[in-house]
């Protein structure tokens, strides 16, 4: 039985990478997840609303709040807490959320593992927001966590989505990013990189809590299915189409969006 590979093992830290170039590459990929927040003030900030109300689908720590463009009247944050706690007397996670919101009476987090949390809410959202999170969900429960936010959002609302693109191009750029970087990936085998990076997911098993094997082309036509209207953008430090882009940002309304680019009005201050 030949040894399984391990990809992460198989690309080497080129000995030409100096300590200070090796940071310029954690400045780049912090950036790179700034995005998906910068991505959402852009859409939010399109639309014509003044005000609106936001669920959130893995909030962490509620910091998409400091990036929302208008005033927020109402927030719910749900959150698993599998990256939650101190460390020492600093909160992370939902912790911190919890202690950031604790303030404001129409601002909330929950701990949540289930769609039917969802289900029991007994009101509707203008946004619901879902960064980064459903890579991270159970496979089978991605349909049912898909339904239960279209039942909170309301008809003329939508669901703002980002997700990793992990194969292709894309795929091969973060994986040299990540390690130049230092920073730690999912881990692939050498020929389940391959296969990822030719774009046969199929081949590829699902990671647990991760992004291996993660297809964005499941979760849009899951999204589909409750949201007749869909649009998919490229989400990157760079202007790309989807397919070229290394995150990708879906925008899901029940009816089509109108937009404006008038200037909104500032928002309360948070904190």
């Amino acid at each position: 039985m030949h040894a399984r590979t391990n990809i992460t093992s198989a690309v080497r830290y080129p000995p030409a990478v100096s300590r200070d170039r090796a940071f310029t590459f954690r400045w780049f990929y912090a950036r790179h997840h700034a995005r998906r927040f910068e991505w959402m003030r852009e859409q939010i900030a399109s639309r014509h609303k003044r005000s609106i109300s936001i669920i959130e689908l893995g909030c962490y720590d509620a910091r998409s709040l400091s990036y929302v463009p208008v005033d927020v009247h109402r927030y719910m944050g749900l959150d698993a807490g599998w990256q939650s706690g101190w460390n020492g007397e600093t909160p992370f996670g939902l912790e911190a959320g919890l202690i950031r919101l604790k303030d404001n009476e129409s601002f909330e987090a929950r701990k949540s593992n289930s769609p039917q949390d969802i289900e029991q809410i007994k009101e509707t959202f203008d946004i619901a927001l879902v960064l980064e999170t459903f890579e991270y969900l159970d496979p089978p429960a991605l349909e049912p966590y898909i339904a239960a936010l279209a039942e909170k959002v309301s008809d003329s609302g939508c669901l703002l989505t980002t997700m990793p693109n992990e194969k292709g191009l894309p795929l091969l750029a973060k994986a040299l990013g990540a390690k130049l970087a230092g920073i730690h990936r999912s881990e692939y085998t050498a020929t389940e990189f391959v296969h990822a990076v030719l774009g046969q997911l199929d081949r590829v098993p699902r990671g647990i809590h991760g992004r291996k094997g993660f297809d964005y082309g499941h979760i849009a036509r899951l999204l589909a299915k409750y949201f007749p209207v869909l649009e998919l953008q490229g989400v990157g430090l760079m202007k790309l189409p989807p397919h070229l882009s290394t995150n990708i940002g879906i925008v899901a309304s029940k009816r089509p969006v109108a937009r404006t680019t008038e200037p909104p009005i500032a928002p309360k201050e948070r904190r």
